[in-house]
């Protein structure tokens, strides 16, 4: 498998391309402001340019050690209630959500209307009409390294807060070991994991229909650099905080003719 291609949930494409292996319908979703966005926003409000890449937290305030994994502020947790109405007419199968805080807030209050069936920790089981799985998997993670928001509180931490989420890749551990203090993750890195995580894991799964709740700088890189969205701006353009965006994502193979 080779190539992606995305279009808006709905609208008209043609899939009787002999290569197309399968399709997805896949709502994307990023996070309601977090807290590292309400300090960034601080910064501007009184004249001051932030740098991410200054180690210096008076203009870098992402750096700062009270800032690790940045929950929703009361103004993110409104976004994502208001997003509920939408959320609840998609129907999902499978909720996949970024293991950081914010995200699990996120889809937490968009999605409520979707609960996951067992509690991992208790092992009990709640059936209704709406139970589907919750998989927090470290591939739709926020780009990783030097930002402090971006770096995973310990996995034990975050089951104590969600006992129902499942956790992957199965190898992941406890302490946060994808997140680099000294360095960016660069820009084919990112790609790659992206890639990993479309092909080898939304595309192997039984799942038509699937949401993801993530991150920005993750969905833009999706969008421009992953898969071909056709110069679609509406699916090329920044998220906003909270948006919810349905496409239909198509996997193929190049064509091997002799």
């Amino acid at each position: 498998m080779d190539k992606l291609r995305a279009n808006i949930s709905g609208q008209d494409d043609n899939d009787d391309d002999n290569n197309v292996l399968v399709t997805k319908i896949v709502h994307f979703q990023r996070h309601g402001q977090g807290y590292h966005n309400l300090m960034g926003d601080v910064l501007r409000d009184v004249g001051i340019k932030p740098d991410i890449f200054s180690n210096d937290p008076a203009v870098n305030p992402w750096r700062r050690p009270e800032i690790v994994d940045s929950p929703l502020t009361e103004t993110g947790k409104k976004q994502c209630e208001q997003q509920r109405d939408i959320a609840s007419k998609l129907a999902p199968e499978v909720m996949i959500v970024s293991p950081l805080l914010r995200a699990v807030q996120t889809a937490k209050l968009s999605f409520v209307d979707y609960v996951a069936p067992i509690d991992h920790v208790t092992s009990a089981t709640t059936t209704t009409d709406n139970s589907i799985p919750w998989i927090a998997h470290e591939g739709c993670r926020e780009e990783l390294g030097w930002l402090t928001c971006n770096k995973r509180r310990p996995l034990s931490k975050i089951k104590i807060d969600f006992p129902e989420l499942q956790f992957l890749p199965p190898d992941v551990t406890d302490e946060d070991t994808y997140w680099d203090p000294s360095n960016f993750e660069s820009d084919v890195s990112k790609g790659n994991r992206i890639y990993d995580f479309l092909v080898n894991f939304i595309a192997q799964r039984d799942e038509r229909n699937i949401a993801v709740v993530c991150h920005s700088a993750w969905l833009s890189h999706m969008c421009n650099s992953v898969i071909d969205c056709d110069r679609d701006t509406k699916l090329t353009s920044w998220f906003d905080t909270s948006e919810i965006r349905s496409m239909k994502l198509t996997f193929s193979t190049t064509s091997t003719e002799n």
